[in-house]
């Protein structure tokens, strides 16, 4: 019976197949490029697991970016693209210059069409030119790395 069992389970791990996802586009600020901002693929999960960070990369002088990551998993991922910029950026409460250290983030979520079976990424998700100046839905505030905050969220 433990054989049968561990075989199962060998052969659950053998079948999760390498998948990829990317994305890219344009930030601005208004009408600047916003030049090196974080823009962050992330596979997002629920509770109690916490999100996964696939990949991390700064915005160009121009505001472009080109984040793509892969992934081992026989589930089909929910993968997203987080923004981390003070663009306009209010401080926290809406207080001008409160911890200068924090950032808007915003999230969007990636279509599952865009996941390719492979460990190249097939097809990208052009997200076009975003002006991030104004608050997006669901925008938080992010002032420090807080391992605890990524868990479980959506």
């Amino acid at each position: 019976m433990q054989l049968v069992i561990l075989s199962s389970a060998l052969l659950a791990v053998a079948s999760a197949a390498q998948q990829s996802i990317g994305a890219r586009g344009q930030l601005m600020c208004g009408d600047q490029p916003l030049a090196n901002a974080d823009v962050k693929l992330w596979l997002l999960h629920t509770f109690p697991r916490p999100d996964t960070n696939l990949a991390t990369v700064k915005t160009d002088a121009q505001g472009r970016f080109q984040v793509s990551g892969t992934d081992s998993s026989m589930f089909t991922l929910d993968p997203a693209v987080r923004f981390y910029h003070r663009c306009n950026n209010k401080g926290l409460f809406d207080i001008p210059n409160l911890f200068q250290l924090c950032q808007r983030e915003s999230t969007y979520k990636i279509p599952s069409s865009y996941i390719s079976s492979s460990g190249q990424v097939q097809r990208w998700y052009e997200m076009g030119t975003m002006n991030m100046e104004a608050k997006q839905k669901g925008e938080e505030t992010h002032c420090a790395s807080n391992p605890i905050r990524a868990i479980g969220r959506r």
